[in-house]
């Protein structure tokens, strides 16, 4: 993802240059289309996992606008099995497997 989001949460910074990006996931067909997302995973440097994204006026980072919705970014810490969830979602094998254990079936 290329834009930079920085929030400090709980006494954490969590920051989009400062930490791993693990996978994407984007829909939409374009910015300014209102189910449009673009959304990373990230890795900080200490092991914490954190969603940060923008996305259109349907989507996962919209705020709400005098009575409406508008486009918007934003930034969530998750915990370790969230994160696994939603790079087993976006990811392949490969980067699932580089930051999550994986035990054969």
């Amino acid at each position: 993802m290329d834009r930079h989001i920085s929030r400090i949460i709980g006494g954490l910074r969590y920051d989009t240059t400062t930490a791993t990006e693990v996978c994407v996931h984007e829909s939409g067909e374009f910015q300014g289309d209102f189910d449009f997302e673009v959304t990373g995973l990230y890795r900080t440097p200490r092991g914490r996992f954190f969603l940060a994204g923008h996305s259109g006026a349907r989507s996962r980072w919209s705020r709400p606008v005098q009575g409406s919705c508008t486009g918007g970014e934003g930034l969530m810490p998750i915990g370790h099995r969230a994160a696994r969830d939603f790079a087993e979602q976006n990811a392949d094998d490969a980067t699932v497997a580089e930051y999550f254990a994986v035990e054969e079936a």
